[in-house]
């Protein structure tokens, strides 16, 4: 499991991966504002490919969207599921849903075979 900014940090989400987790749960309130959406979904992606574990970046949902009052804590919605291999498999809008998805753990062994990035990984190199 991850929360909200733990999302900037890539060596949580290879820690996880090193120690045999194979799909990451992250729940985030992320900040509205111009670019955020895509950042969100950026950094979903790439968390998803830096450790090829599927994700599950669950973001709360805009409170403008919901009919309701719309008041703080303010969230952008757009949860989605990235798969080990970095691709948006479900995605949903900015408004309350719910997803559900199946998540193939012989998947993550096929893309860690193909893309070794944990493997190859140089600690030593880079600190």
């Amino acid at each position: 499991m991850a929360t909200c900014y733990d999302i900037r940090f890539p060596e949580l989400f290879q820690a996880h991966a090193d120690a045999g987790a194979a799909a990451v749960l992250l729940a985030a309130s992320w900040g509205a504002g111009p670019g955020k959406a895509e950042q969100w979904e950026l950094l979903a992606r790439a968390r998803a490919l830096d450790a090829t574990v599927w994700l599950a970046a669950v973001g709360q949902a805009d409170p403008g969207t919901g009919g309701g009052p719309g008041s703080a804590p303010t969230g952008i919605g757009h949860s989605l599921v990235a798969g080990p291999d970095g691709t948006v498999r479900h995605a949903l809008g900015a408004e309350p849903g719910l997803l559900l998805a199946d998540l193939g753990v012989d998947e993550v062994d096929e893309v860690r075979r193909r893309i070794s990035v944990l493997a190859n990984r140089r600690p030593e190199v880079w600190g």
